[in-house]
C-alpha cells in the first residue's frame, strides 16, 4: 500500500482537514466526534497510512467502547497491516456487540482466509450469506475459498448464485468459467466465457478463457489470437489467471 502525497485541492486532504477542524472545535457531540475520527481513518487508510488510521480508530473506541462499527473499522486497518490476530479480536468484539451485521462476518472470514484457516473462513462466510442473501460479496468470497480448497462443485454453485443475482455483469460468468476449466469441463467453461464477452466484449480474463478452452479442445496454437488480444489489453493477465491455479 504505497503512500499517496496529499496536495491542495485533493478531496481526501479536504476531508482530513475538515474533520481535524471539527475535532479541534471543542464539540461534545460524541456521535459526531466518532464520525470525524472514522472519516479521518478512512481518508488516511486511502493514502496507505494505516498506522495513523489506527490512532483515529483508537480515539473512536475510547469515546464509546460500545460502538461496534468502531471495532469493525479498526479491524479493517489491522487486516490491512496483516495484524490478523488483533483484527480478529476487534471483530469478535464487534460481533459480540451486534451479531446482525453481515459485513462483520465477511471481514472475519477474509482474515481467517488470510491466516490459511479456510474451514473457519467458510463458516464465517456462511453467516454472511445467511444475513445478506442478496449480496454477491459473500458468495464470491466463499467461492474463492472453495476454489482454494479444490472444492470446485461448491465454488461453481456459489458463482451460480452470483450470476442469478447479477445476470447482467460479466464477473460471475468469468469466475465460474475458470472453475469449469479447473474441473476440465471445457464446454461449460466456453459457455460462461462466451456469455461474459457478450456483456463485455473486451474482457481480458474471458478472452484468455476462450483461448485456453480452444487450445485444450484443439491444437495448442488454437486460441492464440484471443490470448494475444487479452495480453494487449492487460499485459499481466496471464499471471493473474495462474493465481487461480490454472496451468
Amino acid at each position: 500500500h504505497p503512500r499517496r502525497v496529499l496536495t491542495t485541492g485533493n478531496p481526501i486532504k479536504e476531508v482530513l482537514d475538515a474533520c481535524a477542524a471539527f475535532l479541534a472545535s471543542g464539540s461534545k457531540d460524541t456521535d459526531k466526534l466518532i464520525a470525524a475520527h472514522g472519516n479521518r481513518a478512512i481518508g488516511l487508510a486511502a493514502t496507505g497510512d494505516f498506522d495513523a488510521a489506527l490512532i483515529e480508530m483508537n480515539e473512536a473506541v475510547a469515546l464509546d467502547p460500545k460502538q461496534p462499527n468502531s471495532y469493525f473499522m479498526r479491524a479493517a486497518a489491522f487486516e490491512a497491516k496483516k495484524d490478523y490476530d488483533k483484527s480478529i479480536a476487534d471483530l469478535d468484539e464487534a460481533i459480540r456487540l451486534d451479531a446482525s451485521r453481515g459485513d462483520f462476518y465477511m471481514l472475519r472470514g477474509v482474515v481467517f482466509g488470510q491466516k490459511g484457516d479456510f474451514d473457519r473462513a467458510i463458516t464465517e462466510l456462511d453467516q454472511k450469506v445467511k444475513l445478506d442473501p442478496n449480496s454477491t460479496q459473500g458468495y464470491s468470497k466463499r467461492a474463492e475459498l472453495f476454489r482454494q480448497k479444490k472444492d470446485y462443485d461448491r465454488a461453481a454453485a456459489d458463482y451460480s448464485q452470483v450470476i442469478k443475482l447479477e445476470p447482467d455483469k460479466p464477473k460471475g460468468y468469468i469466475d465460474r468459467g475458470w472453475i469449469y476449466v479447473l474441473k476440465n469441463d471445457l464446454d461449460h467453461a466456453m459457455d460462461d466465457f462466451t456469455a461474459a464477452l457478450k456483456i463485455h466484449e473486451n474482457d481480458a480474463s474471458a478472452l484468455v478463457g476462450v483461448g485456453v478452452v480452444k487450445s485444450r479442445k484443439g491444437k495448442p496454437t488454437d486460441g492464440s489470437r484471443e490470448i494475444q488480444q487479452a495480453i494487449t489489453l492487460e499485459p499481466d493477465i496471464i499471471n493473474e489467471i495462474k493465481k487461480l491455479g490454472v496451468e
